[in-house]
Parts: structure tokens; C-alpha cells; sequence
């Protein structure tokens, strides 16, 4: 009987072994996320900017009756992939949806008086990036960074009134920019768990100030 409970006994903790040692994480998963930033990791990034440069796009109208600027956006996206412990490449992009409206004074097809009727444009104004950062300070759960890059701007545009005689006619005016895009920035990143932080940017680009989310994912860093 004792031969039988120690048999026993044996296997028990022979799989109770061979699970553990199932179970047990390889090293390079220990090493991966040990700092912030690190050579091979992929971050992607979602955030949203303030302000909204947009009057800017749209001043020829700007003395028009009741004209306003409205709009969302910039949203952000970046997807980054460190190249080193100190420099890393993304590729980023933003979307911006404007909509500007005024009113004009024109005679009412039905009546003989005039009437307010309402212009106006919107605007989808699409960019995509090439971005390098260089990784200023970083630890386990703070990455200051410096970064900057250039790339292509699309706009999308489509006019749009109430007065229906000039439906086919009416061409709003507005400056459009270059076709190119451009940002700089000072930004910081806090991990506040092992794969997810927020972030805060400042400079010249879509917006002054940018803020959001982090995500890290996995490489096979071993060591």
C-alpha cells in the first residue's frame, strides 16, 4: 500500500514539474519591456490635438454674415519601431474634417425680397508622415523624446448651399495649403502599466499641443 502511495506521490509531482516548466516564461519575455523604449518594439499611438489652425484656411469668407468655422479633429495615429536604444521610425498620420458656413442675401425664387441663405464648404484634410525620434531619457516608465518628419497633405473639399439657383454655380474661395506636411515636437510618454501609457506633445504641425494613448506590443528581445 505505502508503494502504491509513493508511486503516486511521484507522478504528482512529476507533472506538477512538467507543468511548471510548461508554463515558465522564456527569458527574452522578462527582457522586452524592461525600459520604455527599446530596440525593436513597436509602439502605436492614438491622440487628439489642440487647436485647430482652421480659420486660417478659410479667411477670404471671413466677413461674410454669420461666419463660423467648425470642425473635428486633428486625430492622430503613429505606428513606431525602434531602431536602437536611441532612435526610432514611424510613420504617422492625422485627419482633420472642417466645415465653414456664412450666409448671403439673395432674392427668394418665390418672393420679391431678398432672403439670407446659407454657403458654404467642407474640408477633409488628410496627411501621412515619415517621423524620427530621438530618445532624449528613458527608464522602465518615462520616455522623453524629441521627433520630427515630413510627408503628403489631401484635401477633399465640397461646396454646398440653400439657394438652389446657384447649386451648380456657387464655388466657395479659400486658401489651400501646400500639399505638405510637416511635424515637430518635444513630447513624453508614462507607462502607468507594462504595455499601455499617455502621452503629451508640443510643437509645429496639425496642432500645438497633442495628447493620448500608447500601446506597446511584444518583440523577441533576448537575452
Amino acid at each position: 500500500m505505502n508503494r502504491i502511495f509513493l508511486v503516486g506521490l511521484l507522478m504528482l509531482v512529476s507533472s506538477f514539474g512538467s507543468r511548471a516548466q510548461f508554463f515558465t516564461i522564456p527569458k527574452w519575455d522578462y527582457n522586452w519591456d524592461l525600459k520604455a523604449h527599446e530596440k525593436g518594439q513597436i509602439h502605436f499611438t492614438y491622440g487628439y490635438g489642440l487647436p485647430r489652425m482652421d480659420k486660417k484656411l478659410f479667411d477670404y469668407h471671413k466677413s461674410e454674415i454669420d461666419f463660423r468655422v467648425v470642425g473635428v479633429g486633428p486625430f492622430f495615429w503613429r505606428v513606431e519601431h525602434g531602431l536602437s536604444r536611441k532612435l526610432s521610425v514611424a510613420l504617422s498620420a492625422s485627419y482633420i474634417l472642417y466645415k465653414s458656413d456664412w450666409k448671403r442675401l439673395r432674392p427668394d425664387p418665390l418672393y420679391t425680397f431678398d432672403l439670407p441663405f446659407t454657403y458654404g464648404n467642407t474640408l477633409h484634410d488628410i496627411s501621412a508622415n515619415l517621423r524620427f525620434n530621438y530618445h532624449l531619457f528613458v527608464n522602465k516608465e518615462w520616455d522623453v523624446y524629441i521627433g520630427g518628419g515630413a510627408g503628403y497633405n489631401h484635401f477633399m473639399s465640397k461646396d454646398f448651399t440653400t439657394y438652389l439657383p446657384e447649386d451648380s454655380t456657387f464655388k466657395s474661395q479659400f486658401k489651400i495649403p501646400y500639399p505638405v506636411s510637416y511635424e515637430m515636437s518635444l513630447g513624453v510618454r508614462y507607462f502607468f502599466l507594462t504595455r499601455t501609457a499617455i502621452y503629451l506633445e508640443a510643437g509645429l504641425g496639425k496642432a500645438l499641443v497633442q495628447g493620448g494613448f500608447v500601446f506597446k506590443f511584444r518583440h523577441r528581445k533576448r537575452g
